[in-house]
């Protein structure tokens, strides 16, 4: 791989100066682009779109985010990236034992290696970022200075600002799903970070901010997938067996015991493991030597079925300002949403394999139990090429999905057999990088 590619030359400590940064063309008919313009593309987004990755961000799976193989397969002469060394930041999640399944985290953080570029980073999608943020990155919890907004914002003016400065003829815009999963994933709770009125508000004005700072730039907008289907909340159920009859018996909440439809999430592994939420008596699915102990699970660690549908309904209300906004702008339609769920409930077939969500063996989600796999971001990056061309009369190749399942040490090949319940150790600092400190005011 051209060295180029990572944007830089060696300076100084190891730091990288983009000097080039050239994207390895890609064999086979020179992409037709009908009606849009993929000279200098941007990418403007969260987490999903950065390429993080089993609880980091690390070169190797940002080379494979879904922006930046539509870099590759459109053609694009430049597209520079906030390059993270091993072993990411924060330190990557590391598939330790399939038997007990164990993860840990790396013990020593990467480092930005190209933070000296002289000029913004074309793929602008951000960790943790609110759709606020594209606006007035200092609105958040923590301000600029959470996460790494730091390492890829770098002080150079707001997300919005720094996108149009590159003078953009392409961009995509994801963003919403942060707005779900922070209060789900950290809280246990069914209530957005925005109302869809605010949403659409914020919405609006970023669409706007766009349109008159890149009047020319065609777009295509990623609508927001429903959260509560990702392994992280779909892993564990909410039912374990009684020893001696065998029959079903719910897990214990603090409010109440659980229920068909609520979900129990992937951070309540360690109260699990020493036995609390199981019943006494109950068969404890994570840690099968320790009983239950007849406490109950905190509701921080619960969605109960009534947040869960309050979650959906938000999603969908944010999707329906996102089609709105599309059509009017006349911007491709990227539906995550609805691929996600094909993944959820068919899951996805590439020759005689059938790639699935479940954790760590499904091979389309990765470590963290939220964030794709390299194949899962190419599958995202193939279906922003479908809707591109759909919208603007384009030819782009999809990615060689096979290429992609064949690399990686946890495979993007699944396994067959069902493994035991997980232990994740470290993923609440995981969380706390993404969105800092839970119960955590927001905007």
């Amino acid at each position: 791989m051209n060295r180029c590619l990572r944007l830089g030359l060696a300076a100084g400590l190891g730091a990288w100066l983009a000097g080039c940064s050239t994207i390895d063309p890609i064999s086979g008919p020179a992409v037709q682009s009908g009606s849009a313009n993929f000279g200098v593309y941007v990418a403007m987004g969260t987490s999903l779109g950065s390429g993080y990755s089993n609880g980091g961000l690390v070169e190797r799976h940002q080379r494979h985010s879904y922006p930046y193989l539509f870099a590759q397969q459109v053609g694009a002469i430049s597209f520079t990236i906030p390059s993270i060394s091993d072993s990411g930041l924060g330190p990557l999640l590391v598939l330790r034992s399939y038997s007990p399944v164990l993860i840990t985290r790396a013990s020593t953080p990467g480092l930005p290696t190209n933070f000296l570029q002289p000029t913004s980073y074309h793929n602008m999608s951000i960790p943790g970022a609110l759709l606020v943020d594209v606006l007035d990155s200092t609105a958040a919890p923590g301000g600029y200075s959470r996460g790494l907004f730091p390492v890829i914002q770098r002080g150079r003016g707001l997300i919005l600002q720094q996108a149009i400065g590159l003078g953009p003829t392409f961009v995509s815009f994801e963003y919403g799903a942060n707005e779900v999963l922070y209060p789900a994933s950290q809280l246990g709770s069914g209530t957005a970070v925005y109302s869809p009125a605010v949403f659409a508000s914020l919405y609006t004005a970023a669409m706007n901010g766009l349109a008159l700072g890149a009047p020319n730039a065609k777009l295509a907008l990623i609508n927001v997938p429903d959260v509560t289907s990702i392994p992280f909340f779909t892993t564990f159920p909410p039912f374990t067996r009684s020893l001696t009859t065998g029959q079903p018996i719910p897990l214990i909440g603090a409010d109440a015991n659980l229920m068909p439809g609520d979900l129990v999430l992937l951070t309540a592994a360690d109260s699990l493991a020493i036995g609390t939420g199981i019943p006494l008596g109950g068969y404890n699915y994570v840690n099968p030597s320790a009983p239950g102990n007849g406490r109950a699970l905190p509701e921080a660690l619960i969605l109960r079925a009534s947040e869960v549908a309050s979650l959906q309904a938000t999603v969908t209300a944010y999707n329906g300002v996102i089609d709105t906004v599309a059509t009017r702008r006349n911007a491709a339609l990227v539906d995550l949403n609805r691929l996600l769920r094909e993944v959820a409930t068919n899951g996805i077939t590439y020759g005689s394999t059938v790639y699935t969500d479940d954790f760590v063996t499904g091979g389309i989600f990765g470590l963290d139990g939220v964030h794709p796999t390299d194949l899962g971001y190419a599958v995202m990056a193939n279906a922003m090429i479908d809707a591109v061309n759909a919208k603007f009369g384009a030819s782009i190749r999809h990615v060689d999905l096979g290429a992609v399942a064949a690399r990686g040490r946890y495979a993007s090949r699944p396994a067959k057999e069902e493994l035991a319940a997980p232990r994740v150790l470290g993923l609440g600092a995981v969380l706390r990088d993404l969105y800092g400190e839970p119960g955590a005011a927001v905007p």
